[in-house]
């Protein structure tokens, strides 16, 4: 009995500490948390686009990502910021872009077809190339995928603190969930550390985990020469 506690309580933990991470990442993809901190550290100074729109692209990828996965909203919100954008030329007296996405393309601001080809061979300063939106794609199949295992492993880790309760005293439900906690704030450490001492490191061997198909390093080499 007790080696079966031992293996309950460290399935427990283990359990206990996705669940954590879990809870935690759901949180900051929620609509207002994504809003609030894309309006903090929208990089505005270096983009052609102000804030605002930057923050407006920043609500739609989360949508396209986590939530209702329509590309062809995504694809719509970038059209309208480029619109604005290139009015914005155009009042001022200047020549848009060579490398602009070609918006005359677009009659139909629903039609997916139609929006991929006006951003065609543009620049990835007014648009998501075709990887950068494979790899969104990507990221709404792994939450997809991994959903129900992070709702199962949330199953475990209750019954298995239900379990410590019942069979041995209050005392060893607070370790565990302490043990869990700290297990999680251990790894995130050792993980900023890394991120901090060598963060393309750490980029690249994090995309290389959860997206083998490496359409995501495109976005590495973006980050790198910005």
């Amino acid at each position: 009995m007790k080696v079966f506690k031992g293996i309950v309580a460290i399935l427990t933990t283990i359990t206990l500490a996705v669940s954590f991470v879990a809870a935690g990442f759901a949180a900051c993809i929620q609509p207002p948390v994504t809003h609030t901190l894309s309006s903090w550290f929208a990089k505005d100074a270096i983009s052609p686009f102000d804030r605002t729109q930057l923050v407006e692209v920043a609500d739609a990828t989360r949508e396209f990502s986590f939530g209702s996965h329509n590309e062809a909203e995504l694809y719509r919100v970038i059209f309208l910021v480029d619109t604005e954008y290139q009015q914005s030329i155009l009042d001022a007296g200047g020549t848009v872009p060579g490398d602009f996405p070609r918006l005359d393309r677009v009659t139909d601001r629903s039609s997916l077809p139609q929006l991929k080809s006006a951003f065609a061979g543009a620049s990835e300063l007014y648009c998501y190339s075709e990887n950068t939106v494979s790899h969104l794609d990507d990221c709404y199949s792994l939450a997809a995928r991994a959903f129900p295992l992070l709702i199962i492993a949330a199953a475990v880790a209750l019954v298995g603190l239900v379990f410590t309760g019942v069979t041995g005293r209050k005392r060893s439900v607070g370790i565990t969930l302490m043990a869990a906690g700290i297990a999680v704030l251990v790894a995130f450490v050792a993980l900023g550390v890394w991120a901090v001492v060598d963060f393309d490191g750490f980029f690249r061997m994090f995309h290389q985990l959860f997206f083998s198909q490496g359409n995501w390093e495109q976005l590495a080499d973006l980050r790198a020469a910005n």
